[in-house]
Order: C-alpha cells, then structure tokens, then sequence
C-alpha cells in the first residue's frame, strides 16, 4: 500500500531530484483522476486509485488506503489551518 510523508517545512523538500529528470507538470496538466473502490483492499476497506497522464502518453497510478490519504490530509489541514 503506498503511504504517504507529509513535508510541512518547506525548504526542507526533494533535495534529491537535483540530479534527477523531473517532469513538471504545473496548470497545464490534466485533471488527476482519482477512483474510490469500496471494499478494494483485502481488508474490505476502501482504497483509492490516483490517476496522471504524463505529457509522452505514459501514465501513473498509483493506490493506497482511503483512511492513509484521509490522515496526511488531516495533518496538513491541522499544520496549516485550512
């Protein structure tokens, strides 16, 4: 299952891809597609399948649990107010 790591300091984020071909997608990309599938996981819980179509035609997906997206957005929402 993919999990997530919330960065909440800025400056502190994907210091890595310095010597890494990066595909930046920014507003012109398309709507991320993202499917919930009730009782996907083995466990019977829902999990969620994300979904970006990169500009050569390949494409990303990727999944993890509704509870995992659901908790690094609560952590963020509580980082920063929103």
């Amino acid at each position: 299952m993919l999990t997530f790591h919330p960065i909440l300091e800025p400056e502190e984020h994907w210091s890595d891809l310095l010597d890494k071909e990066v595909i930046y997608l920014g507003n012109e990309a398309d709507p991320v597609e993202i499917v919930a599938m009730p009782e996907g996981m083995a466990s019977g819980r829902t999990s969620i399948s994300i979904r970006l179509d990169l500009p050569d035609g390949r494409v990303v997906i990727v999944e993890t649990a509704l509870y995992e997206l659901a908790r690094v957005v609560r952590e963020i929402q509580e980082r920063f107010g929103e």
